[in-house]
């Protein structure tokens, strides 16, 4: 294979069609993936994202995405067109993805024009593996985490567009510029944009740092002010919420667990066999001696990409993408509960990829026979890991399937059970009242809740998860007696499970009690518009309009879009007004 022949016409066209192509296969049944983990407070539950301008509530988003603007435009974007149905979410992922994977393959391509070997071809295979890789799935299929493709996409993009710059025209590098702007106002990795172009610069373009400064310093310069967007993120999303020095982790502590978790990285890029959703309880390295064999791997390779960035500069720039990517989460800034994410692999897979595409490359270039068997190989792989991407989609397909594969994969993960409980009573509630797959959902999620009350006694959402999937199998008794001596074991417990048992109180008419829990519930969280409508409700059925009106006022100030608080105090002031005596309240009112 020849130089002219790899760079062809027909291969410029055919090669990047294939990378596309590779991505659109592998991700065509990811769009009815539904909303999960932090999608829910991202999307579903987010004030944000009812208007197209990001900055209005900037106080009011989950820390997964407050302080990114961009990122919450674009996910208001898509509320405004689809509201919550899922397609138009994951269709948006999907575009991202693809503007990636061709960028990818402009950037290898171009880095590669020159040096003698099949650029095109080349840059086509190392851009299609990462395309289909099923790794990629964290941040493609699970929709929140858009913060880390889009991130990436415009990082990718400002990098592109300082190699276009080099061909003389000055409209590049205001692209460049533009194009870490929106990056650092889609998530904070992409801080690593200027550093990464200037490294580039040196390595490939201009062969030296002085030169690269010299003939352009300004796009740096303008690349790096972009940082203050970084500043800004930080100061508005809340950030220190989930990082920093006060959560109870040294930074020598989480530098020796991220040599695990990098180690674990690189075993999924070459090996995806064990890919999971979340990492809560991955293990801190407390001691030298947990560092595994993977680890010291993985800090003799940072050793050798330092050497290599002296010494042979082109070599050493994928090793430094690795590592400059994965520093602000891999590095010695703890992140609480969250040492490890798949998604944070999106864009450093691009190096591991790319090197092991040239490395094969370099070892078969000498037998024309072993290229032609090494390319065939090469997109079998594209084959095999598109299946694999497939496969791992169907595991998003519901939050109980993927609860299920998270579960399984870290048994001692309490989030992850807690999420599969939810999962399985979420079930239990959507099938036919008493019917057996409604019991069986039930079982399930009692089953769950009470492995998790086995770690943590004094988890209350567990206790009332517990509590009501006891009245879902026909346990009311049960749920209560649970409610109870969860209260007396721990006096500091959420104040919510007295309202769940004062509702299974109401439910078999023991008024007196179930108006103490209420009124104990409003005593602990004045803040609370449950349990004043619940009041109003008890208050209903013993023909007191006057005080159920009372109630319901007191539940529509507290929660003004409480639309069942409004339907029933209509309904007492009219019974009010006419002094019927008999209440309109049924007893399920008292209920959820």
């Amino acid at each position: 294979m020849t130089q002219p022949l790899a760079d062809s016409g027909r291969g410029r066209w055919i090669a990047p069609m294939l990378v596309l192509l590779a991505a659109v296969i592998a991700y065509s049944n990811s769009f009815h993936g539904p909303l999960i983990f932090d999608d829910v407070a991202a999307i579903r539950d987010n004030p944000q994202i009812l208007s197209l301008n990001p900055f209005k509530n900037p106080g009011l988003g989950p820390t997964a995405v407050a302080g990114r603007y961009f990122l919450i435009f674009t996910f208001a974007a898509n509320y405004a067109t689809s509201r919550l149905h899922v397609e138009g979410y994951h269709a948006t992922n999907l575009a991202i993805h693809l503007l990636s994977a061709y960028l990818v393959y402009a950037i290898v391509r171009r880095t590669l024009l020159g040096a003698g070997i099949p650029a095109t071809w080349l840059a086509g295979l190392a851009a299609a593996i990462w395309a289909a890789h099923p790794l990629d799935t964290a941040a493609v299929t699970y929709i929140v985490q858009r913060a880390e493709s889009l991130g990436s996409l415009f990082l990718l993009a400002s990098i592109y567009f300082v190699i276009r710059l080099a061909d003389g025209r000055r409209g590049w590098g205001f692209a460049a510029v533009a194009s870490c702007a929106l990056g650092m106002a889609s998530k904070e990795i992409v801080a690593a944009a200027p550093v990464l172009a200037i490294l580039y610069d040196r390595a490939f373009l201009a062969g030296s740092f002085a030169g690269a400064w010299r003939r352009r310093w300004r796009i740096y310069l303008a690349m790096a002010a972009t940082w203050l967007l970084i500043l800004l993120s930080l100061h508005t999303g809340r950030r220190e919420i989930m990082v920093g020095f006060h959560l109870g982790v040294s930074p020598l502590e989480y530098a020796r667990t991220e040599l695990n978790v990098m180690a674990h990285y690189l075993r999924l890029a070459f090996w995806p066999d064990d890919l999971c959703l979340d990492y809560y309880d991955w293990p801190i390295a407390t001691h030298w001696s947990d560092i595994s064999w993977g680890g010291w791997v993985v800090l003799g390779i940072a050793v050798a990409t330092a050497l290599a960035l002296k010494y042979a500069p082109r070599w050493g720039y994928p090793g430094f993408w690795f590592f400059l990517i994965l520093a602000p989460t891999s590095s010695i800034l703890p992140i609480k509960r969250e040492a490890a994410a798949e998604q944070r692999m999106y864009l450093p897979l691009v190096a591991v990829v790319v090197l092991a595409v040239i490395l094969a490359w370099y070892g078969l270039r000498r037998w024309k026979g072993a290229l032609i068997a090494g390319g065939i190989c090469g997109w079998l792989l594209v084959a095999l890991l598109i299946r694999l991407t497939i496969a791992r989609n169907d595991q998003y397909s519901t939050t109980l399937e993927i609860w299920s594969d998270t579960v399984t994969k870290r048994p001692n993960n309490t989030r992850a059970r807690i999420d599969l409980a939810l999962a399985w009573a979420e079930a239990s509630a959507f099938s036919k009242e008493g019917s057996p797959d409604a019991v069986y959902a039930a079982t399930q999620a009692a089953q769950q809740f009470r492995i998790v009350l086995a770690e943590e006694p004094k988890f209350s959402k567990a206790v009332e998860g517990l509590g009501q999937s006891l009245e879902h199998i026909g346990q009311p008794r049960a749920a209560e007696d649970l409610y109870t001596r969860s209260l007396a074991d721990h006096p500091d417990i959420e104040p919510e499970l007295l309202v769940d048992r004062g509702i299974l109180r109401a439910r078999r008419s023991d008024w007196e009690e179930a108006r103490a829990d209420f009124l104990s519930a409003i005593q602990l969280n004045p803040q609370d518009a449950g349990p004043h409508y619940y009041l109003g409700a008890i208050d209903e059925r013993q023909g007191d309009w006057k005080a159920a009106v009372t109630e319901y006022e007191a539940a529509l100030r507290i929660s003004p879009k409480y639309k069942d608080a409004g339907e029933r105090l209509e309904i007492a002031k009219r019974r009010m007004a006419s002094a019927t005596e008999p209440s309109s309240a049924p007893a399920s009112e008292v209920g959820r």
